[in-house]
């Protein structure tokens, strides 16, 4: 295209231009959405969720990148977090269990923090609640997977998190490829935005019955 015809076309679409970028650093500095194609984070995250995630909780970032103007506050355990490990250009969703200075064992569904097991209640089958100091969440353990053991004790490094998905042997999570840097961290899920899920399907379908 030629110059004076990318210029006047820049200036006739320029209003829908400054919203584009206007929206592309609010997802980038403020907050965004993402959307959940795996069953890891079951049954609190399903798969077909649009999660909007927090990028103020940590504070804000500098818009088009991943870095922070300023901090105004870490992840703690318990907080669900998006973020980019070192071993993927994926953007993850997974649970703090971890944060620095804490020591952890796991032994198949069973966690101790700081020498401190955590209590799990039965629900239904495979289904448990777990309460990790901060507020009780719900895990999914299916039966025809094995789960994994961590032998010994883990020390989370500063500036470190150690996270697990809710459904605890179909995560592949810290157990497997180890901590989340705090650099690497996006933000916090604020709520599920939307659900293309097929639970959520099959109650929309119940309902309008």
């Amino acid at each position: 295209m030629r110059p004076d015809r990318l210029g006047k076309c820049i200036k006739t679409h320029s209003s829908w231009l400054l919203m584009l970028l206007t929206l592309m650093a609010f997802r980038t500095a403020v907050a965004d959405w993402s959307y959940v194609p795996s069953g890891s984070m079951e049954p609190t995250i399903t798969p077909g969720d649009v999660l909007l995630v927090s990028k103020l909780s940590y504070g804000p970032s500098i818009p088009f990148t991943n870095s922070r103007l300023f901090s105004v506050g870490e992840p703690e355990r318990g907080d669900i977090i998006t973020f980019y490990p070192s071993h993927t250009d994926q953007c993850l969703v997974k649970r703090v269990v971890g944060v620095p200075g804490d020591r952890l064992r796991i032994r198949g569904a069973d966690l101790w923090i700081n020498g401190k097991k955590l209590q799990q209640t039965v629900l239904s089958d495979g289904l448990l609640e777990e309460s990790n100091g901060i507020k009780p969440h719900k895990i999914k353990v299916s039966g025809d997977r094995g789960l994994p053991t961590i032998e010994g004790e883990v020390l989370v490094p500063q500036g470190q998190y150690f996270v697990m998905g809710d459904h605890r042997n179909n995560s592949y999570d810290s157990r497997y490829w180890g901590f989340v840097d705090k650099s690497q961290v996006v933000g916090k899920v604020a709520r599920i935005g939307l659900s293309f899920s097929s639970q959520f399907v099959q109650r929309l379908a119940l309902a309008i019955d």
